[in-house]
C-alpha cells in the first residue's frame, strides 16, 4: 500500500536537516511520542551521510485490532528503524521493521525549503507477502502510521526551536 506525508517544519531546511541528523533528537522525538525502551543501535555521520538505527516500544492506534491481526500486531510493539539522510541532496529512506510482523516498510523522503520553513516529502510503502490478509494487514500498518503522523511532525516542531 502506498500514500504520501508531509511534515511542514518552520525552519530553513538547513536546519531541520542538522536537526535529523542529530542522535539527540531522535532520542528525544521517540520519548516525546510516547515510546520507551528507546535504545539507539548504531549512529555514524560522515561529510555526505547520516545514519541511525533505533530500537523502541510503542503502542499501536487502534484500539480494537481484528483477532486476524492481533497475531502480528498486538496493542504493543517493538520496533527497529533506521534512518538514512544524504546530507547534499537532502533526500532520506526510512526502513521500518515492526518485530514479528510479516510486513515491510520504506518510506522515501525528500526535505526542501517552502514558503515558511521547510517540507518533508515522505513516499511510503506498506508491503505484506501473506495471501489473503496482506492487504488488510498493509491497510492497518498505513493507518496506524497515518494516525500517528501529526504527533510526530508536531513533537518535532517543538524540538526543532532547539536548533
Amino acid at each position: 500500500m502506498k500514500f504520501e506525508d508531509q511534515h511542514a517544519l518552520d525552519k530553513p531546511a538547513d536546519v531541520v536537516i542538522r536537526m535529523y541528523t542529530d542522535r539527540k533528537f531522535f532520542e528525544r522525538k521517540y520519548k516525546e511520542t510516547g515510546c520507551w525502551d528507546i535504545e539507539v543501535l548504531e549512529c555514524e555521520k560522515t561529510d555526505t551521510q547520516f545514519r541511525i538505527k533505533c530500537r523502541y516500544a510503542t503502542r499501536s492506534s487502534s484500539n480494537n485490532l481484528p483477532a486476524f491481526a492481533q497475531k502480528f500486531l498486538g496493542e504493543s510493539a517493538t520496533v527497529v528503524q533506521q534512518d538514512v539522510w544524504d546530507l547534499r541532496s537532502r533526500t532520506g529512506r526510512l526502513d521500518i521493521e515492526i518485530k514479528g510482523a510479516p510486513v515491510r516498510i520504506v518510506a522515501d523522503m525528500t526535505l526542501k525549503d517552502a514558503a515558511k520553513g521547510a517540507v518533508n516529502a515522505m513516499q511510503w510503502n506498506v508491503s505484506c507477502g501473506i495471501p489473503l490478509i496482506g492487504g488488510k494487514l498493509e491497510k492497518l500498518v498505513a493507518d496506524d502510521i497515518k494516525s500517528k503522523s501529526s504527533n510526530d511532525a508536531r513533537v518535532s516542531r517543538n524540538i526543532l526551536a532547539d536548533y
